[in-house]
């Protein structure tokens, strides 16, 4: 109902019946000979407090016998109204001023097809109790009062105060409209009384209310086949929350960075506030969220599951590709660890694998335990940052280097038979050319397919040929069964089968003794040869 058609219907007399000079002749006892308009009885008497009709009308009798106009009128416990003319209205919005506490400047009333107003009899707010008007839902109080605002559905009266809206169940509207608000509402209420700390005044937040009118609170709701969530007091939750039902305190509207319980997932919404579901968000987390993040505006990816959930702590296939989370559900590229049971891409929970010179890397990763893995993912997050295997050259903050990962992603450790190289914690051991051209790789004595050293040594600056170094070249090739192989420093080298070092020096090395090769030596392996 529009505002200008209720007030045109309250403050303008209705005409419904004009009581002219003609009424006088009518035979039901109408006398108007005082100047005032009477129902005489079979002996002359005026009747009071009664209704007599005249037509198609119904008229009310004062107790002093004189026909009431334009006046609410009580009869028994029934409220009807008479217009200017003393008709009683039917189906009609009407007006009145009262001297109620409310700051309406009107009170309105609506009056059946049976003239009577409609009003409440149970002193509580029902669906059954909403009368449906031009299609509309409207509550009245016991005295027939159009309600309005936030109402407290258990004493059928209007809420005041700023935190009216906290509790209320219902909301209709301004005083001269009052329908049942359903579907989205945007509404600014104060919200000094649900925050912590130091209140600042008034915020707007969208509502939702059913067909009946009722507030949607504490509870997620799907709404043209979206998801939205609304906290206890019906604030639709938006951006970062830890949207999830937490017994009596149903669904928190901010979402705490500090609380790492596992039945608390964080959500993220978009701009209309329904839930993110099965998609990217390239997001700055809120300031409740994450602080650091919020501070440095920071973005990250996040993935929001089927259940609008973003995904935490761990790898998730996406569209066919391999993804890492950490605990707050940031998308991890580069190295990525998995350290205590968590996935992250941060050596001391600070400070990124990747900020560190190669062999800095290779010495935290010596650290870790036995049970933790680390994994590569692409340093191109913003287009990529999915699971890589196989060869991948890395950028550490010293220079570029080969690593090779598995097919499952982990990083390789020790020798790998794939490629014929060994592998330190996903680090292609490997000469470097500006040292030499060849290098030895420690490995265990017992078995010589697993390392002991994570670094490569060059002869001259260590006693690589002791039978417990491998020598590769500078793409980290085992050298197998090589006899005075020379390095560009022109080092002999001598390999057995598995390229283990059996020899290393400025001379050559000869099987048999002669006069151009007679200083005897042994190798590790028991065997002797002979230099120059």
């Amino acid at each position: 109902m529009r505002k200008q058609t209720k007030i045109v219907a309250a403050l303008s007399a209705t005409a419904l019946l004009a009581l002219g000079a003609s009424a006088v002749t009518f035979a039901a006892g109408w006398d108007n000979s005082t100047g005032a308009w009477q129902y005489l009885d079979n002996n002359g008497s005026a009747v009071t407090d009664a209704w007599r009709k005249s037509g198609d009308y119904w008229f009310y009798l004062d107790s002093d016998g004189s026909m009431a106009t334009d006046k609410l009128i009580q009869d028994g416990d029934d409220y009807y109204y008479v217009n200017g003319d003393g008709a009683m209205v039917s189906n009609q919005w009407v007006a009145l001023a009262t001297d109620d506490d409310s700051n309406a400047e009107y009170r309105w009333f609506y009056f059946g097809s049976d003239g009577k107003a409609y009003r409440d009899h149970n002193e509580q707010v029902t669906v059954s109790d909403l009368k449906t008007i031009n299609g509309k839902k409207y509550a009245f109080d016991q005295d027939g009062k159009m309600l309005y605002g936030w109402i407290d559905k258990d004493s059928n009266t209007i809420k005041t105060g700023d935190d009216a809206w906290v509790d209320a169940d219902y909301y209709f509207g301004g005083w001269n409209d009052g329908s049942a608000q359903n579907g989205w509402v945007q509404l600014t209420v104060n919200t000094d009384s649900v925050r912590s700390g130091d209140g600042d005044g008034s915020d707007t937040f969208w509502f939702y209310f059913d067909n009946n009118g009722k507030k949607q609170s504490n509870k997620k709701k799907n709404i043209n086949g979206y998801t939205f969530y609304f906290d206890k007091y019906g604030r639709m939750i938006e951006d970062w929350s830890t949207a999830t039902k937490n017994g009596a305190d149903g669904f928190d509207t901010p979402a705490n960075a500090t609380d790492s319980s596992p039945s608390r997932a964080s959500r993220s919404t978009n701009a209309d506030g329904a839930a993110r579901k099965n998609q990217w968000v390239w997001a700055v987390p809120s300031e409740d969220y994450d602080k650091d993040d919020y501070d440095d505006d920071s973005y990250s990816w996040w993935w929001a599951q089927g259940n609008g959930k973003i995904f935490k702590d761990g790898i998730r296939k996406i569209k066919g590709k391999s993804y890492a989370f950490d605990e707050k559900g940031r998308m991890l590229s580069g190295i990525v660890g998995v350290v205590d049971g968590h996935y992250t891409n941060k050596y001391n929970g600070k400070d990124k694998w990747l900020d560190l010179s190669k062999d800095a890397y290779l010495d935290q990763a010596a650290s870790l335990g036995a049970d933790q893995k680390l994994y590569y993912f692409s340093s191109d997050e913003k287009k990529d940052g999915s699971r890589k295997s196989g060869y991948q050259n890395v950028e550490f903050d010293d220079d570029s280097y080969q690593m090779y990962f598995k097919t499952n992603g982990e990083a390789e450790n020790n020798y790998v038979s794939k490629i014929k190289k060994y592998v330190a914690y996903g680090v292609v051991l490997k000469a470097d050319n500006e040292e030499s051209n060849l290098a030895g790789v420690q490995v265990d004595s017992a078995n010589r397919k697993k390392l002991v050293g994570r670094n490569v040594e060059y002869y001259g600056t260590a006693n690589i040929a002791d039978g417990n170094h491998v020598l590769v070249n500078a793409a980290g090739a085992v050298q197998e069964k090589k006899t005075n192989v020379k390095d560009s420093n022109d080092v002999y080298y001598l390999t057995d089968k598995d390229g283990v070092i059996l020899y290393a020096g400025d001379k050559k090395t000869y099987n048999s003794k002669s006069k151009d090769h007679e200083n005897e030596i042994t190798l590790p392996n028991g065997k002797k040869v002979y230099t120059e």
